[in-house]
Parts: structure tokens; sequence; C-alpha cells
């Protein structure tokens, strides 16, 4: 089954060069992955037939916000997804799970797609709180939202350390998110995503795609990603 690959390129692509050459390098492989490029060179994908994202949204609506985006804004350029709530931003920024379920609301009366990123740390996987964190992020972040959302589950001491929990924590974990929900929903896996465990990864049935950090900045290395997961 073919999966989604999210490419959260983060602040790796700071030149013009930088983003030219790797248009150019996965031009072939531009509609099997969704990229969430800088906000700055969000245009220069779109222009160019990308599927996008950002990785970020404001709070407000509009307003004397410097330096913030609004969802309108965001969907007047062409994105179609946005990352919220993924854990760099909750520890910079000192994001809560109620600031997060305002962001989500902004996504959706845009008609904006968003991925929810969920993860314990390290000192909650080691005392075995994983479920118990993970369930008070989903409640607290989708307080009276009734619409059908995306879940990435990124436990936070995975994330650019290149460990990852065993496959067998993974499904457990996946199937735990979707028993919490209703309906049908999607979770992706993100956390270290490489070339290098990909195939390890893939042969995990329940979740339905990755969020792909670092690894995602090599057209190279995303390249073998999406092969293996659209296998």
């Amino acid at each position: 089954m073919k999966k989604l690959i999210l490419a959260n390129l983060k602040m790796y692509q700071n030149t013009k060069i930088d983003v030219s050459n790797y248009l150019n390098d996965l031009n072939k492989e531009k509609d099997k992955f969704i990229a969430f490029p800088p906000i700055i060179y969000l245009d220069r994908f779109i222009q160019n037939g990308y599927i996008c994202g950002i990785q970020n949204i404001s709070i407000h609506k509009e307003g004397p916000h410097t330096g913030e985006t609004s969802a309108l804004s965001i969907k007047d350029m062409g994105a179609k997804y946005i990352l919220i709530g993924h854990s760099e931003i909750r520890q910079s920024n000192n994001e809560t799970d109620d600031l997060i379920n305002i962001k989500i609301k902004n996504a959706l009366n845009h008609d904006l797609i968003p991925i929810l990123c969920i993860g314990e740390n390290l000192e909650a996987y080691n005392q075995n709180q994983t479920k118990e964190i993970l369930k008070t992020q989903i409640i607290n972040a989708l307080k009276d939202i009734d619409k059908e959302i995306i879940i990435s589950y990124e436990p936070v001491w995975a994330i650019g350390t290149g460990k990852t929990p065993t496959n067998e924590e993974i499904t457990d974990i996946v199937n735990y998110i979707k028993s919490l929900f209703n309906y049908k929903i999607k979770v992706l896996y993100g956390g270290s995503v490489s070339e290098e465990n990909i195939e390890k990864l893939n042969q995990i049935t329940n979740i339905d795609g990755f969020l792909i950090g670092k690894a995602a900045t090599n057209p190279n290395s995303l390249k073998k990603i999406i092969e293996v997961a659209h296998t």
C-alpha cells in the first residue's frame, strides 16, 4: 500500500540555490510526497507543482501580530496542509495543547488539513506513560473539534537522535491512537525516519505514512524512502 510521505524541511534550505537544486532533483517525485518548506520558499514549491503544507500557523486570524502567518494567507498561497504541535515548536515556543486547539480550528475553518503531532519525552517513555500522555494531548488538542484530521506520532526522544521505538511498540501505539476515535483516522509515524531504517519501518502494517525530518532534505534519501514506502 502506498503511504503518505510528508517532508518537513524545517530551516535547512536557506538560499535560492538550495531550493532550486532541491526542486530540480525531486521533480519526477513531486507528486509522490507532501513538502513542508520554509514559508519564504512556499510559493516556489507551489509554482513548480509540488503539493505543499506549512510548518506552523498563527493562533490569530489577522491583526498586529508581527512575524506570524494566518491560515487565510496559507490557503491563499495554495498550501493544503499544516503541521501543528510539532515538538520543536512546543518546546521553543512553549506551545500548549490549548494553543494547538486554536490553531487546528483556524486551519479547519479555512479547509486546510491539520497534521497534529503528538509524542512523549524520554522520561515518560521510560515510565511507561506514553499512552496516558498521548491521550491527554489528543483530547486537549481536539476539544470541540469533530472534523477529521491526521495524527503524526513522533516520540520526542526519537526526533533527530537516530533512535526509534521497535516495530512492535509503534504498532501498539498506533492501534491505541486509532482506538480513541470513532472514525477511521490516518496515523503517521515520525522520528528519525531514514533510508537506513525505512524498510524495517515500512513493515508496520497499521501506519498510514511517515513524517520525515532531516532525511527529507537529502533528495537521494527521500527518493529511497518514497520508493520503499510506495511498494
